[in-house]
């Protein structure tokens, strides 16, 4: 008979992996609406957004195995590693989604100039950012990702790695979330 401990632990697990499951729905629902926008671009800005809320999702799930790893509790290796597989292609089809659609984003009468001409500070400052910080994610994932491949089961030895396995997966989140931001705010102002 299962003890009430037991019970309890599995009911928390049952309702955590519920609202994250319930969340990503939400949010991929949200960018597939994209796909049925009026525009010329829909499928770009669909992918892109799909992509995107994707590998945030993922990265934020990867934050919560990177404090594991930096603090040197025992964790499934095996497991991150295709995780960390997993987070890093989706950050690069949003990098590939993205630059696609930054095409249109630049192209002649884009939103763009559409925001040099109403809010140039906006171009200047926050897009100059997002255009370049949105581009980590992927070669810091990819290194991390490198690392416990390469390294296999030897990374349980080495302590010094497996805490930069988890910093680099830190930093890839921090500049995930920040580009994804400067990207919404984007979308708000005028969406291509």
């Amino acid at each position: 008979m299962p003890t009430e401990q037991y019970l309890h632990g599995q009911m928390a697990k049952f309702l955590v992996r519920t609202q994250a499951i319930t969340a990503l729905f939400i949010l991929l629902a949200l960018a597939g609406l994209d796909f049925f926008f009026p525009t010329n671009y829909r499928l770009q800005a669909g992918l892109h957004g799909i992509s995107s809320i994707s590998a945030l999702v993922l990265g934020t799930y990867l934050t919560h195995r990177a404090y594991a790893l930096i603090r040197g509790v025992h964790i499934n290796f095996h497991s991150l590693r295709y995780w960390l597989l997993g987070a890093t292609a989706l950050n690069f089809l949003g990098a590939v989604s993205g630059n696609w659609i930054y095409m249109r984003y630049r192209g002649q009468d884009g939103p763009k100039d559409w925001i040099l001409a109403n809010v140039p500070a906006f171009h200047n400052y926050m897009m100059e950012f997002k255009e370049f910080i949105s581009l980590f994610p992927f070669p810091l994932m990819l290194a991390a990702t490198f690392i416990l491949f390469y390294y296999d089961d030897a990374i349980r030895a080495r302590r010094d790695l497996t805490q930069l396995v988890g910093i680099l997966i830190l930093l890839a989140w921090l500049f995930l979330l920040l580009g994804f931001v400067a990207g919404l705010v984007l979308a708000k102002l005028r969406f291509v």
